[in-house]
């Protein structure tokens, strides 16, 4: 489509964008923003650390603050990890953060969750802690996860979620029933614990498309499926 609004336009290639382009325009951003934080006073963070799906760990520092009377808010780095996260290193690492963008000696309060680290991280860095709201209100949904009442219903439905989330036949046969009954084709959701909310929204998706579960559980071809694995 592009050689054809404009013969003339070479986009520019993966080497270009990945190494030259993308590091320039955050570059500016950056510059930006060292410069709008100037002016700022007080300000908080935000600080987490999490790990990606293929196990790497990172820490991710956010910055909120007030600019002409409105609650602003910015993503300042986030940085992979390569230590163990101890209180400690975990200071160091968001210390240096701010000192590169200008804000250390103004950040005064710090919301994190309740693990060890952090509570020594916010310590070490002399800040006031607010402990984070979500964090603590999904301690407490996962209580829910100790009640055999709950617990057992909830194993037999995540039972069939993974199997047919597992199976390509399973699929394919869950979105002709999806069309044949008028249900919306949505995937079905597994739970996961430290999302709180994430067994009501399997449940409410379970029971969405409960018609379609039944019709291709009994169907022919997932017969052979199962009694195959079996």
């Amino acid at each position: 489509m592009t050689k054809t609004l404009n013969p003339k336009y070479n986009p520019p290639s993966r080497e270009s964008l990945t190494n030259h382009l993308i590091p320039a325009w955050y570059d500016v951003e950056k510059g930006n923003l060292i410069s709008e934080l100037e002016s700022v006073t007080k300000a908080a963070i935000t600080a987490d650390g999490w790990t990606s799906f293929s196990q790497d760990h990172y820490l991710t520092v956010t910055l909120q603050y007030t600019r002409k009377g409105q609650i602003q808010e910015n993503v300042l780095k986030t940085n992979a990890v390569y230590e163990a996260q101890t209180g400690e290193v975990v200071a160091q690492e968001i210390e240096e953060i701010l000192e590169e963008f200008g804000v250390r000696n103004k950040v005064v309060a710090a919301t994190v969750d309740n693990a060890a680290n952090m509570d020594v991280a916010v310590r070490r860095l002399h800040l006031i802690k607010l402990g984070c709201f979500a964090h603590t209100f999904n301690l407490a949904a996962q209580r829910i996860y100790t009640s055999n009442a709950v617990s057992n219903w909830a194993a037999r439905i995540r039972s069939v979620v993974v199997w047919m989330k597992r199976s390509h036949m399973a699929k394919v046969v869950l979105k002709e029933k999806q069309r044949l009954l008028n249900l919306a084709q949505h995937m079905l959701m597994l739970d996961v614990k430290t999302r709180w909310n994430s067994l009501y929204l399997m449940i409410q998706r379970f029971f969405e498309q409960f018609p379609a579960i039944q019709a291709a559980a009994l169907d022919p071809r997932l017969k052979k499926s199962i009694e195959k694995e079996k």
